[in-house]
C-alpha cells in the first residue's frame, strides 16, 4: 500500500469469532462475506469477492498502474508475475500453514520443514539466480516480492533460520531496507500489536 500510492480501506476481522471487527460491516458474520474464512479479502463494488493472494495482490497493484507493482495486463511479464504468485501461494505459503497449527503432528511439521528447505533452495538458485537477481520479476519490485517478503518474515516464528539461506537472507534484508517498506512497518507499529505482528 505504501509503495502503491493508493489508499485502500482496510477493516479488521476477528477470525475466532467469525465477525467483522471494524468498518461498515462491523458485527457481520465474516463467513457471509467470505465463506472460505481466509484473509485478506477484497470486496469490489460490494459484490465481487477476491480472497486469494494471487488475485488480491494484483487487484491492489492495478489500482495505480503507475506504481509498477505489476506489469501491464496482457504482457509476458504479467503472466510471469502470475506464475510467481501462484508458486508462492501453493508451494511456499502452503508449506507454512501446519507449522502455525499447534495440533499438527511432529511428522507433519518435519515434512513441512523439509519442504520449505526444498522451496527455499529453489528460490535461491532458480528464482534469484544465486543472488544475481534482485527481484522475482524483471528488475523491479512487484507484489510478488511483497508476498515473498512477508512469507520470509514468518521464518522466525516456526524455527526456520534464514542464515541457512544466505541468498534469501540478503533478499529479505534488502527489501526491509527499502524506504516504503520501512514506512509500512512504521504504520503497522502505530496501528498496534496485531498489525505489527503481520510483518
Amino acid at each position: 500500500q505504501r509503495r502503491q500510492g493508493t489508499k485502500v480501506n482496510a477493516f479488521e476481522a476477528d477470525i475466532r469469532e467469525h465477525k467483522v471487527a471494524t468498518g461498515p460491516n462491523k458485527g457481520k458474520d465474516f463467513y457471509a462475506i467470505n465463506p472460505k474464512g481466509n484473509v485478506p479479502v477484497v470486496v469490489i463494488d460490494g459484490t465481487t469477492v477476491l480472497n486469494e493472494n494471487a488475485a488480491t495482490l494484483q487487484w491492489i497493484a492495478d489500482q495505480n498502474p503507475a506504481s509498477e507493482l505489476a506489469p501491464a495486463n496482457g504482457t509476458p511479464e504479467r503472466y510471469l508475475l502470475q506464475s510467481k504468485l501462484s508458486y508462492l501461494s501453493s508451494e511456499v505459503h502452503g508449506s507454512f500453514g501446519p507449522l502455525f497449527d499447534p495440533t499438527s503432528h511432529d511428522e507433519v511439521k518435519k515434512f513441512c520443514l523439509n519442504r520449505i528447505k526444498l522451496k527455499f533452495d529453489f528460490l535461491s538458485k532458480e528464482e534469484l539466480r544465486n543472488g544475481s537477481k534482485k527481484y522475482l520479476v524483471g528488475n523491479k519490485f512487484t507484489v510478488a516480492d511483497s508476498y515473498l517478503y512477508i512469507i520470509l518474515s514468518w521464518c522466525k516464528y516456526v524455527g526456520v533460520d534464514l542464515a541457512d539461506y544466505p541468498v534469501l537472507k540478503k533478499y529479505y534484508e534488502d527489501i526491509a531496507a527499502l524506504d516504503f517498506v520501512k514506512q509500512a512497518h512504521a504504520a503497522m507499529a502505530a496501528a498496534g500489536p496485531k498489525a505489527a505482528a503481520l510483518g
